[in-house]
């Protein structure tokens, strides 16, 4: 569901999709799944691929779940603050690299 909070744009025709755009063409439910579906703009297939949010949710676990255990069992010579900043670069990066991609054909 990280993929709604950035607007990502059509490879081909560089116009930015949101949420609102995609709900109105009924794509949003492609979009969501990972499958190839055509650009409301030039209508050519494109698709977020299976790995664009994996640096995000990698990034957000770090953060909110590693950072707070790292504080609490104080075991691990890291200081919490280190972490949760790896996460946070981690998750701000992956945001930053989200992007919609040609769909492959398929022949």
């Amino acid at each position: 569901m990280l993929s709604l909070v950035k607007i990502v744009r059509c490879p081909y025709c560089n116009v930015p999709m949101d949420k609102a755009l995609l709900k109105r063409h009924g794509l949003l439910k492609a979009f969501l799944q990972r499958e190839a579906f055509p650009c409301p703009h030039c209508q050519k297939a494109i698709q977020l691929p299976e790995s664009a949010e994996k640096l995000t949710s990698i990034g957000l676990f770090v953060a909110v779940i590693l950072a707070p255990l790292f504080h609490y069992w104080q075991l691990v010579p890291i200081p919490a603050l280190y972490v949760f900043g790896i996460g946070l670069a981690l998750l701000l990066f992956g945001l930053w690299s989200q992007k919609l991609v040609k769909a492959p054909s398929h022949h």
